[in-house]
């Protein structure tokens, strides 16, 4: 009978030994979090288009690779069109541990992504009195400066239709029958980027968008060059374009929506405007107002 009564109480205490270690949970990090507070002041911040986001990604003095630590929210804008986004999170070290800072666009349905980046830090200055960071974020780093882009656009057409020009235009120089391109100090797009080219109509509700198609280079066919007369980027659409509401603009579009492009509309990043008007001359060159300055972010961000 003994025997009996020993086996059961050892196996309860082999079980006892075992919930014990089970409930004892994973090692814990060699760093404590820490909460971080940001915010972000910056011209040229729109809202991106539907599914789209603005990701923080952070990198720390003791590993090197860049962390997605927060997705940013737009929470004003003034009238001079500086958008401030505020936020706060847990990070995996303190403020002055940050080496790198990072804005990345995010295009719709895909995870956080390090191939398209908007702004990054430069100058990091880590006050001691007040423990905070601050630091300037610059487009030109990935993007490219276009503050020096210009362009022009003509309404032409080769029909024996009068009114056919009306329906079609080009970013081309025309004199005469010559023709060059209107583009200048034309970038090549950055990896990952391609300019497009779009109608934009304000007089709807929502706004209706043509989409003229992708190009890289200011001569050649565009995309979309089924209706191109020309081998220029622009084209032929049955919207007439003597209407004075919306723009025709020049975007930065990332290389990843292929043909459903057309359907999102045009990326918060324009780099050329023209404004529509309503009596259009044939074969005059009109020129386009650079608005990259306030199509593309910068700004500056600081961290407690």
């Amino acid at each position: 009978m003994k025997i009996f009564f020993v086996i059961p109480v050892l196996l309860l205490f082999v079980l006892a030994i075992g919930c014990k270690d089970s409930s004892s949970g994973p090692a814990e990090s060699s760093h404590d979090s820490t909460l971080l507070t940001f915010v972000i002041n910056a011209k040229g911040v729109h809202d991106p288009r539907q599914g789209e986001k603005y990701v923080l990604w952070l990198r720390f003095a003791q590993d090197s690779v860049w962390q997605p630590m927060k997705q940013l929210t737009i929470r004003s804008t003034s009238a001079e069109d500086t958008a401030t986004l505020v936020g706060s999170f847990e990070g995996p070290q303190p403020v002055d541990s940050i080496t790198g800072i990072l804005v990345c666009f995010q295009p719709a349905n895909t995870d956080a992504t390090l191939q398209f980046p908007l702004l990054e830090a430069h100058d990091l200055i880590y006050n001691t009195g007040t423990k905070s960071l601050f630091a300037t974020l610059d487009h030109a780093i990935h993007i490219g400066d276009y503050s020096a882009l210009a362009g022009s656009l003509v309404f032409t057409s080769t029909s024996t239709d009068t009114l056919a020009y009306i329906h079609e235009y080009y970013l081309m120089n025309l004199s005469g029958t010559a023709q060059s391109p209107s583009l200048s100090s034309l970038k090549v797009p950055p990896e990952g980027w391609m300019y497009g080219l779009w109608a934009t109509d304000s007089s709807f509700t929502p706004h209706q968008n043509f989409f003229y198609g992708l190009f890289s280079n200011p001569s050649g066919h565009d995309s979309d060059s089924l209706r191109d007369f020309y081998p220029y980027p622009g084209g032929w659409k049955p919207q007439a374009m003597n209407v004075p509401s919306g723009n025709i603009i020049v975007t930065l579009e990332p290389l990843c929506y292929g043909d459903s492009l057309k359907y999102k509309g045009p990326s918060p990043f324009t780099l050329l405007e023209f404004k529509r008007i309503r009596y259009i001359d044939k074969d005059r060159n009109y020129p386009m107002t650079n608005v990259s300055s306030d199509g593309l972010p910068s700004g500056w961000i600081s961290f407690r």
